[in-house]
């Protein structure tokens, strides 16, 4: 026999509440609801993940719960946990988890760990924009694991119930952590649009530059899931083609931010090119011209 999946309870009505909550639901983990401080926030969220919601004051349903995830904008999740043990409806048999990436369950949750039966961090490693779309994909996203040993295996029981992934993290990793997943998705998105920037200058609108290139993006990473970042690399700097990145280097003079992103990442993409030919590399002489260029 398997162990059954623990009861839960839902604090919050954004994006990542609401889709966690479906989640759980479609994974066979029972949601007894969700709670929000705003009438119609609670309601839009609970009815988009079939859950019920609950305004207002807390509910005496999460005395119910083996689990209470507090999905909340990260400076308020220390506040909202004092205020939730101080109900009397949270206590020694709950599992408190937070959703935060960027800090330790410790770190948030550390004053009220001694009301609480284990403290904990699942953080989903995604960006959900549209919860309804989310609930239904986070089968097979990797979630940022952390906490004692109860939040632990807690998190970790939910995660693989909703078909998650599961990356076990120490205390000290979150912000490295964090700062790994911004580069990947949101500053990802901060280089596609300055690159829509650079487009904009031929005399396309901003808005039709980004969804030219957004097919190019995603050719991008789909190299990279197919080959891995070395293997993935294409362009001019793969090519050791100096003559080009003095071209766009020209065409980028003036354009101070721009030109210093684009000089970052293409330094960071001669390293990648290094790495995929070593010192012996035929392109080797253009990668040095372009070492020189981007200084």
């Amino acid at each position: 026999m398997t162990a059954r999946n623990p009861t839960t309870f839902i604090v919050g009505a954004g994006p990542v509440a609401t889709a966690l909550a479906g989640a759980f639901r479609l994974g066979g983990v029972p949601v007894l609801g969700l709670w929000a401080r705003r009438a119609a926030a609670a309601r839009l969220a609970g009815s988009t993940a079939g859950v019920a919601a609950f305004s207002s004051a807390p509910p005496d349903i999460l005395l119910e719960a083996d689990i209470v995830i507090l999905a909340v904008r990260d400076a308020v999740i220390g506040e909202v946990a004092h205020m939730l043990v101080g109900t009397g409806l949270i206590g020694k048999r709950h599992v408190l988890l937070h959703c935060a990436g960027a800090a330790s369950a410790t770190e948030l949750l550390g004053e009220v760990a001694s009301s609480v039966a284990g403290i904990g961090t699942m953080h989903p490693l995604a960006a959900i924009a549209d919860p309804k779309v989310a609930m239904r994909t986070l089968k097979g996203t990797v979630f940022g694991v952390e906490g004692d040993e109860i939040g632990r295996a807690r998190a970790t029981q939910l995660v693989t119930a909703m078909g998650g992934v599961v990356l076990a993290l120490d205390s000290t990793q979150m912000a490295a952590y964090h700062a790994a997943a911004a580069l990947a998705s949101n500053y990802l998105v901060a280089a596609v649009d300055a690159a829509a920037e650079v487009l904009a200058m031929a005399g396309v609108s901003q808005e039709d530059a980004a969804r030219a290139l957004l097919p190019l993006a995603e050719g991008a990473l789909r190299n990279v899931a197919a080959h891995g970042t070395t293997r993935g690399l294409t362009g001019p700097v793969r090519r050791g083609d100096a003559a080009t990145i003095q071209r766009h280097l020209d065409a980028l003079d003036g354009k101070h931010e721009v030109a210093a992103l684009y000089r970052a990442l293409a330094r960071r993409a001669v390293e990648i090119a290094t790495r995929l030919d070593g010192l012996d590399a035929p392109n080797r002489e253009g990668l040095d011209a372009i070492r020189t260029l981007l200084r």
